[in-house]
């Protein structure tokens, strides 16, 4: 187990299946906290331990997507050994495109589905950047995301550790946009949320367009993170996927 890097698999588990799990803007690996006890030992939850974020606050944040792909898939394919999936939500969906399509380039046979949740298609840029607001306008923005605690913000050395990590993660998501409209050969389920402004049902469906191997959308109860507060919902559908990919 690596307690410095981006997953922390278990040399130990019997698992047969892994899922690597990719967050939203501002939210770390401890998103997917429960999701290991949920879904049992058939599968092993890896959730991505970002730099500048939880257990990594001391490492500089990463605002690039080619960096962060490039960093995270040279761990990835070294615990590609096995049937496994993809997860992302929000931006993270967008991550989980990149990697699978790294993952095409290797032809991993063991790659068995993408699941893109609250994500826009590759092709579509960010409208309403935030990332690069003065301080308040940031924040305020961020508040309309995730309810971003005042008291983070009000507190000038508590908001001078987050800072930078938040301002990485967005402009990570504001400033990708990928047009090549690759499509990977395998099957690829979307979720949304019932009352997520950022997504609409005819956004989800373009994600269509990037499967050779089949698509399905499903509506999840709840807004823009869904994961968080209706978590049950979400792995219900995660573990319909499985079995349907099997």
């Amino acid at each position: 187990m690596n307690k410095n890097g981006y997953f922390r698999a278990d040399s130990s588990s019997k698992s047969k299946v892994r899922l690597f799990c990719f967050p939203y803007a501002g939210g770390g690996a401890s998103v997917f906290r429960k999701w290991q006890d949920a879904l049992g030992s058939y599968v092993e939850v890896l959730p991505a331990h970002y730099k500048g974020q939880e257990d990594r606050i001391m490492d500089k944040p990463i605002s690039s997507m080619k960096i962060l792909v490039d960093e995270i898939y040279e761990e990835l394919s070294l615990l590609a050994d096995r049937p496994f999936y993809l997860f992302g939500h929000s931006v993270g969906s967008r991550v989980s495109y990149e990697l699978a399509l790294r993952l095409e380039e290797d032809e991993n046979s063991f790659f068995k589905g993408l699941i893109v949740s609250a994500g826009l298609a590759p092709d579509r840029p960010e409208v309403n950047p935030i990332y690069n607001l003065p301080d308040r306008e940031f924040f305020e923005e961020l508040s309309r995301y995730n309810k971003t605690p005042e008291d983070i913000y009000n507190d000038k050395a508590l908001w001078s550790v987050f800072e930078p990590m938040l301002r990485a993660n967005f402009k990570l998501a504001d400033t990708y946009c990928n047009k090549d409209e690759i499509s990977i050969s395998v099957p690829i389920l979307g979720l949304r949320g019932t009352m997520d402004p950022e997504i609409s049902s005819e956004d989800l469906l373009e994600w269509g367009r990037y499967t050779q191997k089949g698509f399905q959308s499903e509506n999840i109860e709840g807004a823009h993170l869904f994961i968080d507060t209706n978590p049950r919902q979400v792995l219900s559908k995660v573990t319909d996927f499985f079995n349907n990919c099997a």
